[in-house]
């Protein structure tokens, strides 16, 4: 990117745009920190420019730009992910849109907002609080995750189970297209708004939402179940989402994680040794009546205890799960789409490779849909430990290849997981997603180097065969196992 149109847009945009390299670096990053060893040879993850519009107008402009001089544009928002889906590859425009954070417009009768794209979802769900309204579902990274960024990932969390992805509480969205062109989005508009679903901000930058929501629950009811192995486990889950009137919430916990919440003071010491599972409804006072009586059934099928007197501290601690972090300076991890009914399956080879790694690892997970969790095994983590850090990564690939061994597949692709594309698509359903990405972003500047193929040093075979052999080493990695320093 050239020097004079880095001089235009600051003049254009002000103390709203820097290119100062200190403030630039904060954007080099995300949720996770990984060594610039790891990351240089594959990615030019410091952006020319960093700009912080406040209405689509803005972002049309700052598009055109990009577009004419086919300069890269990625979009950042909370940045909540930890695969580099904000994080620029070809250096170019960082467009940050946390500022685009409005509650546009409120129907209550017919239970639609219109958001700003940057509002968070725990910002959302506490104003529609105030007027007796509720999202319908939203991240358990609801405190930084924001609607336009939830949209363009897969849209899976709490609420999910009963309502539905985000898309499809989705009517529509405004979007400035890559050649800077603005358009609302719907069910039948061409494009449709669909194909903004996980798609990662590859096909343009969304800059407003209309979504329906649901009047504000009358009651709610919480439980919190233990079970003494996963297979228990596994059957109440699979009874629960069978149920007609299905919890809000379901969230699990596998007795590695309920012992490092324990010793954080987060449960009891009857939990630690558990897996759990939260029970979570609200709707009218029958309702959350008879969703108490379908609980009990469930768990005396599943021969399951009942920890009733904390599900209502769990219930609050929702948003928190990456609270583990405290034991140590980070976490790695595999955040893995399973079948509900390869849970108990995937939780005991899990098990296996821990005997033989020792490496503390937990897992937890939410149950989205009546076939699928989003499950998230973890493990404690330094990036000061160079040689460590990498054999860490390698064992996240090993974590994966118990996924897949099971049914399941990455959830979420950015960078760090196209080594493992074709587990997350067909042949068939990848080549339609690029065909719509040469379609709208012919010119491959909208958050290029994601989603669609790995970097050289990605490609499956060369990645595979590299981290295979560095899991298959003696370990030099410093994790925790239980209360073991690093």
């Amino acid at each position: 990117m050239d020097a004079q149109t880095v001089e235009r847009l600051k003049q254009i945009f002000g103390d709203r745009a820097t290119a100062d390299l200190f403030e630039r670096g904060f954007y080099e990053r995300d949720l996770a920190p990984v060594p610039d060893f790891l990351v240089k040879p594959i990615a030019d993850t410091l952006p020319d420019i960093v700009i912080r519009p406040q209405i689509t107008a803005e972002v049309a402009s700052i598009v055109k730009t990009a577009a004419e001089q086919q300069i890269p544009v990625t979009t950042r928002a909370g940045g909540s992910t930890v695969y580099f889906n904000t994080v620029c590859t070809r250096k170019g425009i960082v467009v940050d849109i946390n500022g685009m954070d409005g509650l546009l417009a409120v129907d209550k009768e017919n239970n639609l907002v219109r958001v700003g794209a940057g509002l968070t979802w725990w910002k959302l769900e506490r104003a529609l609080n105030r007027v007796g309204l509720a999202t319908c579902s939203y991240p358990s990274s609801a405190q930084s995750a924001t609607v336009g960024g939830w949209l363009v990932m897969m849209g899976y969390g709490l609420g999910s189970l009963k309502y539905g992805p985000v898309m499809e509480q989705v009517i529509s969205a405004q979007v400035v297209l890559p050649d800077g062109s603005v358009r609302e989005l719907n069910k039948i508009s061409q494009p449709p708004v669909s194909w903004l679903a996980a798609s990662e901000g590859t096909l343009g930058i969304v800059t407003e939402v209309e979504l329906k929501v649901r009047p504000h629950p009358e009651s709610e009811w919480h439980g919190l179940a233990e079970f003494r192995n996963a297979g228990q486990m596994q059957s109440f889950i699979e009874n629960t989402v069978a149920l007609s009137n299905k919890p809000f919430n379901l969230h699990f916990n596998d007795p590695g994680c309920n012992s490092l919440r324990q010793r954080l003071g987060m449960a009891s010491e009857r939990a630690a040794a558990a897996y759990t599972v939260a029970f979570d409804v609200d709707g009218s006072k029958a309702e959350t009546e008879a969703a108490g009586r379908d609980y009990q059934r469930c768990l005396q099928q599943a021969d399951g205890g009942d920890l009733g007197e904390e599900a209502g501290h769990e219930w609050q601690h929702r948003f928190f799960s990456l609270v583990l972090k405290r034991e140590g300076p980070s976490l790695l991890g595999a955040e893995i789409w399973l079948p509900i009914d390869s849970l108990a399956g995937y939780l005991a080879d899990v098990a296996v490779f821990e005997s033989k790694k020792n490496l503390g690892l937990k897992s937890y997970g939410h149950i989205v849909s009546a076939r699928h969790a989003m499950v998230m095994t973890m493990f404690n983590a330094d990036e000061r430990d160079t040689l460590g850090y990498l054999q860490g990564l390698a064992l996240v690939k090993k974590l994966h290849d118990i996924g897949a061994k099971h049914g399941g597949n990455p959830y979420g692709i950015g960078l760090w997981n196209t080594p493992y594309l074709h587990r997350c698509q067909t042949s068939a359903e990848l080549a339609e997603l690029k065909r719509r990405k040469k379609l709208l972003d012919p010119n491959n500047i909208m958050n290029p180097g994601k989603r669609y193929q790995p970097p050289l040093l990605l490609q499956p075979a060369l990645f595979g065969l590299g981290m295979d052999l560095l899991a298959a080493t003696t370990l030099v990695y410093k994790g925790k196992a239980g209360r073991e320093q690093l």
